[in-house]
């Protein structure tokens, strides 16, 4: 590749090869343009196959150069492979985040599944606190803001008043309650623990949401966009409607039972198919 890349720079610092030169560079632009726009449309749509399939014509080309000792298609065909590997980093570093948190970052489990220094009967308590408290503040229209993480950054504990404690549905229809010193930011859940409240989290900057989305939605899909693997819980002061947020994805009008399988997710009472489930494979 080195032999390549030198025979390279001395073709295009020659004045007869000035062509040459600009047809290439014109090919990079173009090139660059069509990859992009490839790259965008498959993650859109979660096209992972054909994604896989041009990374796969990809290399069989660069075989094929290799073993031809082409000298134009060996370019064409690096030029392509960096192309691929810096728009797979661009446009999918959110994805490969969510997986390195996802191996390095999962919680450690008893036999039963659930997190090790949390009791599942402890978590099933704190379930059904959590939802008897949405459905309560559903009814009154109390807007509220519940997330879900294992870890999230100190500057968001920070933002507000740390709590740990034991989670009930009268303490957090409390924090929320309107006028409150807490009710505006939100409350943190680790475990069975209410660790933090009145926080403030980062906002999306996405332009495409229902107008009814207010700030707590926003600040929901923002946590859950900047922090993988986190869920958010969110009940609407206008309408009372029960939201919830995983990954930058929104389930809306929950009820009981669907609120109940969320958060039996996010507090690691059931296993990742069950998540698969709810939210869908490609996360």
């Amino acid at each position: 590749m080195l032999e390549f890349l030198k025979k390279f720079v001395a073709n295009i610092t020659q004045m007869d090869n000035l062509m040459t030169t600009i047809s290439y560079a014109i090919f990079v632009v173009m090139a660059t343009f069509v990859f992009f726009l490839f790259f965008c449309y498959a993650k859109k749509r979660n096209l992972r196959l054909y994604t896989l399939l041009v990374a796969l014509v990809i290399f069989v080309l660069f075989g094929v150069a290799f073993l031809t000792s082409a000298s134009e298609l060996t370019f064409y065909v690096y030029f392509a492979l960096v192309v691929l590997c810096v728009m797979s980093i661009v446009l999918f570093t959110q994805d490969i985040n969510r997986n390195i948190f996802r191996t390095s970052g999962g919680r450690k489990l008893n036999k039963d599944g659930s997190p090790a220094q949390y009791g599942s009967e402890d978590l099933t308590k704190s379930t059904n606190e959590i939802i008897k408290a949405c459905l309560r503040m559903s009814k009154t229209d109390t807007g509220a803001l519940i997330v879900f993480a294992d870890n999230i950054s100190d500057e968001i504990l920070d933002s507000g008043i740390r709590v740990n404690a034991e989670i009930t549905a009268e303490l957090l229809e409390t924090m929320f309650f309107p006028k409150t010193p807490l009710h505006d930011g939100a409350v943190i859940i680790t475990g069975n623990r209410v660790v933090a409240a009145g926080c403030y989290l980062p906002l999306t900057q996405a332009q495409n949401l229902p107008r009814e989305f207010g700030t707590r939605h926003r600040a929901a899909i923002g946590v859950s966009g900047a922090f993988p693997g986190v869920t958010a819980i969110v009940v609407s002061e206008e309408t009372g409607i029960i939201s919830a947020v995983h990954d930058n994805k929104v389930k809306r009008y929950l009820d009981a039972k669907l609120l109940q399988s969320i958060l039996e997710c996010a507090l690691g009472l059931a296993d990742e198919s069950a998540e698969d489930k709810i939210w869908g494979e490609n996360r």
